[in-house]
């Protein structure tokens, strides 16, 4: 055989078998087992940062302006916590159950009650009432995910616990809420509240929605016709539009309060003016929770093109403690979600927040001054000066295109020949000015370049 056709077929032998081989590999990467992260489970990636931060210290600031001390319960809850205060429909439909060692056990879905329970086994009631506290967190509800719902979801709540069952409380809490959208950058925000009544007036209310709602049947979906046996204040949370049309027409619950019920929400609503604090009454706004009574309030941003998206809301709470083992106790509070509230900050893409620290971009050439630059480092961020580095580098031209890349002013140059004689470079990466300067004087200098 000629040596060429030799050459041909080993050529073509070769090429057959890399083939063979990159197949044998694509093969095998698609076996590998990837992991994605649990659908409807949220996470916090580092470009949200900015938006957590900023929501966090507003919610620290509020809490500090009106005296609420922070509790953190732990995100596992025995089930009968709520089964006892939010009803079967949340239960049943929405919880996360844990089974371990006989025990019935649930992921957390609001704050509230944990925190009632905590007021409860810690004796707070022996405290100055009322004791306020606030909390932030994740909570768990096992609903189908959502813009802006998730399986996992964040909360911070504020709640007023114990003293007397007074209107005030009701104000202040909306004022709480008020003041933290302030703090937040959110102006484009607007409250509806109702009362919902106490269980004397609710009798006759409950009466008054079942006839009316009888008469409506044909048009409810199937879970509200199953509300109407279990529980016909639910309809008028229901988010169905054939059910948002038949509650409009609904009786007005203000309508059939009792006398005392009536005092309260008009206190409710005379604080509120005096606070110049705007509102609107929506005869269909309820609860989902079966724990509130009287005032209940929802909040909601106005965004452009129509948009509205709800971030909030809460009310009062009265008949709570009982239900969990304790005794009546006056309480009222709101609770805002973390989520909804960042969407609308990233939609008003107004007030950014508060700037970020000017940086510098130490760069270190050679092993001499990386081993000393550490030192430096530290000196810098130890007066409050943000260094960004990449000591793993040893390129100058590396770590200029970094910095750069990091969108810093100025970078802090440090060679061999720094080293031994005391001094950095301070390099002005937008003009390419740069000066030599002692060590000792490096924060200073530092410090007035990057005000």
């Amino acid at each position: 055989m000629p040596t060429n056709k030799k050459s041909a077929l080993k050529k073509e032998s070769l090429v057959k078998d890399i083939k063979k081989d990159i197949k044998e590999k694509v093969k095998e990467k698609k076996k590998r087992e990837t992991f994605q992260s649990v659908k409807g489970i949220r996470e916090i990636l580092p470009e949200e940062e900015f938006w957590w931060d900023k929501f966090e210290k507003a919610v620290k600031k509020t809490a500090q302006f009106y005296n609420f001390r922070r509790i953190e319960t732990g995100i596992v809850e025995q089930a009968g916590l709520f089964e006892k205060s939010l009803g079967d429909e949340v239960v049943n439909k929405e919880m996360f159950f844990l089974k371990s060692g006989g025990g019935k056990w649930v992921l957390r879905p609001e704050g509230t009650a944990p925190t009632a329970r905590a007021y409860l086994q810690y004796g707070f009631s022996k405290l100055t009432q009322p004791v306020k506290l606030y909390y932030f967190g994740p909570m768990f509800r096992y609903e189908n995910p959502q813009a802006g719902r998730y399986r996992q979801f964040y909360q911070a709540g504020f709640e007023i616990i114990g003293g007397e069952n007074d209107a005030i409380f009701d104000a202040q809490t909306i004022l709480g809420a008020w003041r933290f959208f302030e703090y937040v950058g959110l102006k484009d925000v607007e409250m509806k509240l109702n009362s919902i009544g106490c269980r004397s007036c609710r009798i006759n209310i409950t009466k008054r929605l079942v006839n009316y709602f009888k008469s409506k049947k044909k048009k409810l979906c199937k879970d509200c016709d199953r509300r109407l046996v279990e529980n016909p204040l639910r309809i008028l949370d229901c988010k169905k539009e054939e059910c948002k049309e038949v509650a409009e027409g609904a009786p007005i619950f203000l309508d059939g309060l009792c006398s005392q019920c009536r005092i309260h929400f008009k206190n409710v609503l005379e604080y509120l003016e005096e606070l110049k604090i705007s509102y609107e009454i929506d005869n269909t706004l309820v609860r989902g929770l079966d724990y509130y009574n009287r005032t209940v309030f929802d909040f909601f941003y106005k965004g452009g093109e129509g948009k509205k998206l709800a971030i909030g809301g809460g009310g009062r709470y009265d008949y709570l403690m009982e239900m969990i083992g304790g005794r009546p106790t006056p309480a009222c509070g709101f609770s805002l979600g973390v989520e909804r509230v960042i969407e609308a900050l990233k939609d008003k893409k107004g007030d950014m927040g508060e700037k970020k620290r000017s940086s510098v971009f130490f760069i270190h050439v050679g092993e001499v001054a990386k081993k000393r630059g550490l030192c430096l480092i530290e000196e810098l961020r130890s007066a409050g000066i943000q260094v960004v580095e990449s000591l793993s580098k040893s390129s100058l031209s590396k770590q200029l295109k970094l910095a750069d890349k990091a969108k810093v002013e100025l970078a802090l140059i440090f060679g061999q020949k720094e080293v031994y004689e005391e001094s950095v470079i301070i390099k002005n990466l937008k003009n390419g000015i740069q000066e030599v300067v002692p060590i000792s004087k490096m924060v200073n200098q530092v410090k007035k370049k990057i005000k």
